[in-house]
């Protein structure tokens, strides 16, 4: 058995809002995810429909909690779910974590997914933040996996991620493990919903997981220039359930 998680930053109800969504709906009925992790999360004023409810329309998943702009939507029943708030940054909106219990094949598994402040030059608040959010997944409770998504808004050796990958959960970047040399931009100036001021490109989003759940694949998803669903391309990962 295999498991498909996908994790995509919305950018709300930005415009061009139609072909977005219309992208985002074909991609995730080829995807096929099984859990999908979404951030910048709004309600689509055409529909007055959570942007979250069309998505799992669209990919036929039956279980969605939301917190704010965070969204997570499954395959499987969810038993438990709340969120956490992160410190605070001025000049910023506030942030969270929300966290899951999923039973998925006969494994009790956390899904986590949360979006941390923006700003390039924040890289100590954005620290700040991962050392609130990862005692919060330790004292989650017992499980056999962890799932842990979002939008870091950080690059992989950034003191943020660095304090993820080197934390005694034992998160694996699942991306970095299935490419070990490859870039895996997911903010690029390649898309042309990025913002103009942006300097460089970056791998920003990203799942991690830990526990009885190896990775099998990872790729980058929605970056086809004729399809764009956001600002942000997506990552979708396949785990081992077996």
């Amino acid at each position: 058995m295999q498991l498909t998680v996908l994790t995509l930053n919305l950018w709300n109800i930005s415009e061009p809002l139609a072909p977005r969504m219309a992208a985002l709906a074909a991609g995730l009925k080829t995807l096929r995810p099984d859990i999908v992790c979404l951030q910048e999360v709004a309600v689509d004023p055409r529909t007055r429909q959570r942007q979250s409810a069309s998505a799992a329309e669209a990919c036929g998943l039956g279980h969605c909690v939301d917190a704010n702009q965070l969204s997570i939507l499954s395959r499987f029943p969810i038993d438990r779910s709340y969120s956490v708030a992160l410190p605070e940054i001025p000049n910023d909106e506030p942030r969270q974590v929300l966290l899951t219990d999923q039973r998925i094949g006969g494994r009790l598994v956390l899904v986590a997914n949360t979006h941390l402040c923006w700003r390039v030059e924040w890289l100590a608040e954005r620290k700040t933040q991962v050392d609130a959010l990862l005692p919060a997944i330790e004292r989650h409770g017992p499980r056999e996996a962890t799932i842990l998504c979002g939008d870091f808004n950080d690059d992989p050796d950034s003191p943020a991620l660095l304090a993820v990958n080197e934390h005694s959960l034992g998160l694996l970047d699942s991306y970095a493990a299935c490419h070990p040399d490859a870039a895996g931009l997911t903010w690029t100036r390649k898309n042309p919903y990025v913002h103009h001021t942006t300097e460089r490109d970056q791998r920003i989003d990203y799942i991690f997981c830990a526990g009885a759940l190896p990775p099998i694949s990872s790729a980058v998803v929605f970056d086809d220039p004729n399809a764009l669903a956001s600002d942000h391309y997506g990552v979708c990962a396949v785990f081992d359930l077996s």
